[in-house]
């Protein structure tokens, strides 16, 4: 009776944690789709009020709104995680080195790609070069504070040329060049490979070696799939979008 009433007590639990869990991803999902349509409103808006031919009229990329809040709620979670293994998991704590690994690595990696893609556009001669110095010159606090973003995922730097809401905010348009652009996105892949997989991968040998399921690592679990399908459409969606190719305006 004692066995059969724990594991009743645990299968309970774990009903528990996924009907919470359930709770988390719709209310999650629902805030998603939420700021999609205040985005899409916005675009619309600008469409229609800025002036044909003008050379901000181009689509904005307002698909940057998903993949912010995956990045940052990813990002929580994986910190959350190290805590419990390193706190509370004494059976799997074989597995907080290569998690805290797989945690920093990946921080330390994304900021300095980040970094030395924001200098090739400074030091970068002629006039591409001049129109980034003096974009950069007045979004250096935007600037900044996207870069150290970007230790959690190199996609948030694409906030920088996204155009978001369409309406061709400085701020939101900065000239890089293609080849930046490029390096950015299969930065964005390496990332995939250097981060999201082994920290999927160390989830999964979580659930097996603990056998039942606990909160943080179900939302981790389920925050990290989101996160590598909406990664592989946000690519695949910046593949398809094109910059100014003048921008003397947006300085």
């Amino acid at each position: 009776m004692p066995a059969s009433a724990g594991y009743l007590r645990k299968e309970n639990k774990s009903d528990q944690i996924l009907t919470l869990g359930a709770i988390y991803i719709i209310a999650f999902v629902g805030f998603l789709v939420i700021c999609w349509i205040i985005a899409h409103f916005f675009s619309c808006i600008a469409k229609c009020c800025l002036r044909k031919g003008s050379q901000d009229n181009y689509e904005p990329n307002n698909f940057i709104i998903f993949t912010i809040p995956c990045i940052l709620v990813d990002f929580i979670l994986d910190i959350l995680f190290v805590k419990l293994i390193l706190r509370h998991e004494k059976e799997v704590e074989q597995l907080f080195l290569p998690s805290l690994v797989f945690l920093i690595g990946p921080i330390f990696i994304n900021i300095v790609f980040s970094v030395v893609i924001i200098i090739r556009n400074v030091s970068k001669e002629g006039p591409d070069g001049t129109n980034f110095r003096n974009w950069i010159n007045r979004n250096t606090g935007t600037t900044a504070i996207t870069t150290v973003l970007a230790g959690a995922d190199m996609t948030m730097l694409n906030l920088l040329t996204s155009n978001f809401s369409g309406f061709g905010l400085k701020r939101f348009n900065a000239p890089f060049s293609k080849k930046s652009k490029e390096l950015i996105l299969y930065g964005c892949l390496v990332g995939s490979f250097v981060e999201d997989l082994p920290q999927f991968a160390i989830q999964i040998i979580y659930k097996m070696k603990t056998g039942e399921i606990k909160l943080v690592p179900f939302l981790l679990l389920v925050t990290s799939s989101i996160k590598l399908l909406v990664g592989i459409c946000y690519f695949n969606k910046c593949s398809t979008l094109d910059g100014p190719t003048n921008y003397q305006d947006i300085i």
